[in-house]
């Protein structure tokens, strides 16, 4: 009898249980689509957003840092142009008060060897003074000696 039972149904015709068993598959589907699968949209937009806002922040990072770093090489090249400009002002400026403490060195110079040349002068008149103060007498006396006048009295 069993055999029957086997062979009169058609398997291509539903039966009961067929239909109760997608009833709750259909009843399970719901729920899942409806309380389940939100949250995981909401989960995965909500991961979405985060990700695109890093990656903004990455780029927006990257142009800060690009920016900063420009900002950088221009403040460095800036400065070792300053550095350059004020170099070269203070070699100029050497030279200037080295040529200037020249002229005044040489010009000390000149002014010391004048004065000794006047009191060096000074001092050979003078000595030319006394020497002939000296010598004047002597030489008339010797003079005299020579000649023989031993007696004649200069005036």
């Amino acid at each position: 009898m069993a055999t029957k039972t086997l062979a009169g149904q058609n398997f291509l015709i539903p039966n009961g249980t067929f239909l109760a068993e997608l009833s709750i598959f259909l009843v399970v589907l719901a729920v899942i689509w409806l309380f389940v699968v939100p949250p995981i949209r909401d989960v995965l937009a909500e991961r979405e957003a985060r990700v695109a806002k890093a990656a903004a922040d990455g780029k927006r990072a990257r142009e800060v840092l690009a920016a900063a770093g420009e900002r950088y090489r221009s403040s460095v090249e800036q400065a070792r142009s300053e550095a350059a400009r004020l170099r070269e002002q203070a070699r100029t400026e050497r030279r200037a008060t080295l040529i200037s403490m020249r002229g005044r060195a040489q010009e000390q110079s000149d002014q010391l060897s004048a004065a000794a040349a006047i009191e060096l002068r000074a001092h050979a008149d003078a000595a030319a003074v006394r020497l002939r103060e000296y010598v004047d007498p002597l030489a008339g006396d010797l003079a005299d000696r020579v000649i023989g006048g031993g007696g004649i009295e200069r005036t």
